[in-house]
C-alpha cells in the first residue's frame, strides 16, 4: 500500500479526532489523569496531534518541546506509557482503524518510551 499510515488513518481530521477521543480515556482512567490536571488540555491535544501526524507521515511538524525534557521528573513509568498507548490503540480502533494500522501505530511510537518515561528499556 502506497499511502502512509497518516493518510491509510483519514488525514489530519481524523488523527484529530483519535487525539481527542484518547484523552476523554485518559482523563478518565485514575491512574493517567493526574498527569494532566493542571495542564492546558487544547494545547496538548495539539501538540499530541502535531507528535502523532509527524510519527504516522503526515505532512505535520511536531512544534513542542523535546520529548525527554518535556516529561522528565514528573514520574511517568513505563506502566503509565502503556496505559497511555493503550487509549490511544483503543481510539484509533473506535474511529475505525484496522489491528494492523493499530500494530503499526504502536511500533513507531514504542521508539519514544525512552524519552517519555526517562528510563533504558531493559525488559523489552
Amino acid at each position: 500500500m502506497s499511502e502512509n499510515l497518516f493518510e491509510q488513518l483519514g488525514g489530519a481530521d481524523a488523527i484529530a479526532a483519535i487525539v481527542a477521543t484518547m484523552y476523554s480515556s485518559v482523563a478518565a482512567d485514575e491512574d493517567l489523569a493526574h498527569f494532566f490536571a493542571s495542564a492546558d488540555m487544547q494545547h496538548l491535544r495539539t501538540m499530541q496531534f502535531e507528535f502523532i501526524a509527524s510519527a504516522l507521515g503526515g505532512p505535520v511538524s511536531y512544534s513542542g518541546a523535546e520529548l525527554q525534557s518535556i516529561h522528565a521528573g514528573r514520574g511517568i513509568t513505563g506502566a503509565h506509557f502503556s496505559k497511555f498507548v493503550g487509549h490511544l490503540a483503543d481510539a484509533m480502533q473506535q474511529h475505525g482503524a484496522t489491528q494492523a494500522q493499530i500494530d503499526s501505530m504502536l511500533g513507531k511510537i514504542a521508539l519514544y518510551r525512552d524519552r517519555i518515561t526517562g528510563s533504558a528499556n531493559i525488559d523489552g
